[in-house]
């Protein structure tokens, strides 16, 4: 990933919560918004895996439509577990954080949706329950 100048904090939180809310139209565009989020992550919010997920790869997963691969990419690291499974309201994905002892749920018409809202809604809440000072330590390892 190039390291390009990252966003204040509080416009970063915005663009996500968004994301969470579904308000970026089809999903492979929320995928693209949230990877090129990934990319402009505050420093002090940047985890030491960041980096790890290449652009081109990342586009040939939405190129080649493997939309639940790339939700996937945005939830990779060793101390996440994700899971989805069918549901009334079409698709849940479950997040859990071994790490913080924290479970996330998320839904959406399709697996890559569910996972997208609950990638959002975890750093949302993670933000809200430990403040600026306890999300950056908690992100950051």
């Amino acid at each position: 990933m190039i390291d390009i100048e990252p966003l204040p904090a509080e416009l970063w939180f915005d663009r996500i919560e968004m994301i969470g809310r579904g308000e970026l139209g089809p999903t492979e565009n929320a995928l693209r918004h949230a990877f090129h989020l990934l990319q402009l992550t505050p420093h002090e919010f940047r985890p030491r895996e960041y980096g790890m997920i290449d652009e081109t790869d990342y586009e040939a997963l939405l190129e080649a439509g493997d939309l639940e691969g790339a939700a996937g990419r945005l939830v990779a690291a060793p101390t996440l577990i994700v899971v989805t499974e069918s549901c009334a309201e079409g698709v849940e994905a479950v997040i859990r954080c071994r790490k913080l002892n924290k479970t996330v749920l998320g839904t959406g018409d399709t697996p890559a949706a569910a996972i997208l809202q609950a990638w959002a809604k975890c750093l949302c809440e993670l933000r809200e329950e430990l403040g600026p000072n306890r999300f950056s330590e908690a992100m950051r390892g």
